[in-house]
């Protein structure tokens, strides 16, 4: 067999290869795409209001808030050893 017999059946090969993976590629993405579509239009998302959260400005910090990070942290050690 000559060489360019085999590299012709090689590209042959090559872009029977290739066009297979984009036809595939192609057929996915618009498979998932018309799933997405089918769940929004039967499930459709609830909106919900935000809520707003106060951020409460202090120069001190509460005991209890030390207390319990330090117990955490206590806790968090303990755990690794």
């Amino acid at each position: 067999m000559a060489v360019s017999t085999m590299l012709q059946q090689a590209a042959e090969l090559m872009a029977i290869g290739m066009v297979t993976v984009f036809v595939f590629l192609t057929v996915l993405v618009i498979i998932i795409q018309l799933m997405s579509l089918s769940i929004r239009r039967f499930f459709p998302t609830k909106k919900t209001t935000a809520t707003t959260v106060e951020v409460v400005e202090s120069d001190t910090i509460s005991p209890r808030v030390v207390a319990a990070i330090t117990a955490a942290i206590h806790q968090h050690r303990q755990q690794q050893n």
